[in-house]
């Protein structure tokens, strides 16, 4: 555990990603939420994709280019290959992305995703 900027984090990354399938509007789509790295894992957004190819695309660019409390909450300059990046987390025993995918994959509750219009945020 990490405490940075007020917050206990789970590890050195400021956010981490969560993969699932996803109802918006009349369509399955694949999600990719954004969460914060803490208790809870707040969302902070959500990416989707028609196809679970593209989503596993945007985690494996995505992913080696996480915020991290040891560079001061920005991106390292340098991304490492996503395979190393895995190889680190794995050393480090952190789960990515597509391990915590393929561990919470059964029972979970369905993620729907709707547009937030400008108005309702005004009004929040």
């Amino acid at each position: 555990m990490f405490f940075w900027q007020g917050r206990m984090y789970r590890d050195d990354r400021v956010f981490i990603l969560d993969l699932q399938l996803a109802s918006k509007g009349d369509r399955q789509v694949w999600a990719v939420t954004t969460r914060r790295n803490i208790d809870g894992f707040p969302p902070v957004r959500v990416d989707d994709f028609e196809t679970k190819g593209k989503a596993v695309e945007f985690i494996q660019r995505i992913e080696p280019t996480t915020p991290r409390m040891s560079f001061g909450g920005k991106s390292p300059d340098n991304p490492v290959p996503y395979d190393e990046y895995v190889l680190r987390l794995h050393e480090a025993g952190i789960p990515s992305a597509m391990e915590l995918h393929d561990l919470n994959s059964s029972g979970r509750g369905e993620l729907i995703i709707s547009e937030v219009t400008e108005a309702e945020l005004r009004n929040r």
